[in-house]
């Protein structure tokens, strides 16, 4: 090998002008299979797709990748056999859904020595097969196998710590099937359900648990391990008992029992440790629910609940992010002084005053949504912003509404109609006149400085749909249309608008820019 910083040639003779043949090895080479610290930098930086390139580089470079401990669970293998002639050293690998030869004995002896393996989605994958894993895995991934049944075990991987076997048939039936050695388990929407007494007490590492849309129930919580960090439990039928309860797991940082069925009782249990907690949509939290002291909590989500003043009397000071949306029997006389922290709020459809928002603001907490503007009666296909500030929204009705949000009304101070659905929408420089691209193959022009406002042209476009406008830096609309045209529409042309259309597209057009005009020479 090269040693680039000596300049020694791939043969090992000293390097003393620039007329040698050592001197013909390319620079890349030499970065690589002469500079153990360059070559550690570059291929750190590349996965295995590009060592199979790397390797045709020079002999030299084939030593140095095949050395490298590759754990590369993103390019799938299609041949094991193959992939580990070429890799030795690699220590991770993404099987292909559909590998060649089908994984027989040569193939999975080739996993020998394996500490992470992907194998989600792949047919191949049975119980038999998960028993002749490389007891050296630490990470595994099942996820989507339809192969693995109920009495699938995992027992013999005893230095697993990571295992996601989500959406299978796996997992919670015999969770003695699981090593004591996990820290990291994720049965989401596992096909099987928790037996009533299932217990997980001899996972006593475990630190991350990922069960949502499982029936994970108060006789299983209670058994989680003290040391778990994360627990995630969204929609997770089990959880309505009145029993469920948070308290045997004091360390617990991260909690999201999104659309579950627990109450103000499981509520009061939970850890001062706690940081996240997602309990949006759970429509058994009352008026009276509290928060205990919760002085860590940074992240709070309680949208679509019946939460109340008290609960947010009991926000802690420290919160930095607030999500409470559609929480109606939150009133006008509820505050958010106390939580000086607070650095964004998500909150609509509550009776907060509207001081609230604004002391809020002031404090530099970002507020996004404050309100819901409702009148329409069909899907909002589109928008568009005037210059002086309000808001325009086309429907799949034809139905046109302009709202004066800077004023903060959430009620449509124009309606218009128009022929048809309402796919684009933009508005003119000059401020008061609006462009509605329309269904039926039509541009119409509203002036939109009047009340009411008045169409005041209809320009067809040969009865093609539309799905962008844009205006020129010259005042004219260029028209994005379903048959592959771009068209110009001139709307100072008097009466009539002028269209011009441009060809070249193959397929619909979907985006133009001003840009575009200019490359045209308009």
């Amino acid at each position: 090998m090269a040693a680039a910083s000596t300049g020694t040639t791939a043969s090992g003779s000293a390097s003393t002008s620039g007329s040698r043949a050592g001197d013909d090895i390319p620079l890349l080479v030499r970065l690589l299979a002469g500079n153990p610290a360059t070559s550690a930098a570059i291929l750190g930086f590349l996965n295995t797709a590009d060592a199979t390139r790397l390797r045709r580089l020079h002999t030299s470079v084939a030593a140095i990748v095949a050395g490298v401990p590759w754990c590369d669970t993103s390019t799938p293998v299609l041949d094991a056999v193959r992939w580990r002639a070429a890799l030795p050293a690699a220590v991770g690998a993404r099987l292909s859904q559909r590998p060649a030869g089908g994984m027989v004995p040569p193939a999975l002896a080739a996993l020998a020595g394996v500490t992470h393996l992907d194998l989600r989605e792949c047919e191949f994958v049975t119980d038999e097969l998960l028993l002749h894993l490389p007891t050296s895995l630490c990470t595994l991934n099942v996820r989507s196998c339809t192969g693995p049944t109920e009495r699938a075990s995992f027992a013999h991987l005893t230095a697993l710590t990571v295992l996601d076997c989500s959406f299978t048939w796996v997992g919670v039936r015999r969770v003695v099937a699981m090593p004591a050695s996990l820290q990291e388990l994720d049965i989401t929407s596992t096909s099987s359900s928790f037996p009533g007494t299932a217990s997980l007490a001899h996972l006593a590492r475990l630190r991350v648990l990922r069960a949502n849309e499982t029936n994970l129930n108060a006789a299983t919580l209670a058994s989680l391990p003290v040391g778990l960090l994360e627990l995630h439990a969204a929609r997770c039928s089990g959880m309505s008992s009145p029993g469920a309860s948070f308290a045997r797991l004091p360390a617990l940082r991260t909690l999201d029992v999104s659309q579950t069925g627990i109450g103000d009782g499981a509520l009061a249990t939970l850890s001062q440790s706690l940081v996240c907690l997602n309990a949006s949509e759970c429509r058994n939290l009352t008026p009276d629910a509290v928060l205990p002291l919760l002085p860590a909590l940074r992240l709070l989500d309680v949208s679509g609940t019946r939460v109340g003043d008290a609960l947010v009397a009991s926000l802690p000071v420290g919160l930095t992010e607030l999500r409470m949306s559609r929480c109606a029997d939150v009133t006008a006389g509820a505050t958010l002084d106390h939580v000086r922290a607070l650095q964004v709020l998500h909150i609509y459809e509550t009776g907060l005053a509207p001081g609230v928002f604004a002391a809020c603001r002031a404090r530099g907490c970002a507020v996004p949504v404050v309100g819901v503007l409702r009148g329409h009666e069909y899907r909002v296909l589109s928008f568009a912003l005037l210059p002086d500030g309000r808001l325009v929204s086309g429907d799949a009705a034809g139905e046109v509404r302009v709202w004066d949000v800077k004023a903060g009304g959430s009620e449509a101070g124009a309606c218009l109609r128009t022929r048809n659905e309402v796919s684009a929408l933009v508005a003119l420089r000059d401020g008061h006149r609006l462009v509605a691209g329309v269904a039926d193959g039509c541009v119409e022009i509203w002036e939109v400085g009047v009340v009411p406002p008045v169409r005041t042209a209809t320009v067809p476009c040969s009865g093609t749909s539309m799905r962008e406008l844009t205006v020129q830096h010259d005042g004219r609309v260029a028209v994005g249309c379903h048959d592959g045209k771009v068209r110009i529409i001139d709307v100072d042309a008097g009466a009539v608008p002028v269209a011009v259309a441009l060809e070249g597209h193959s397929g619909r057009v979907h985006r133009c820019h001003c840009a575009v005009a200019r490359r045209w020479r308009l």
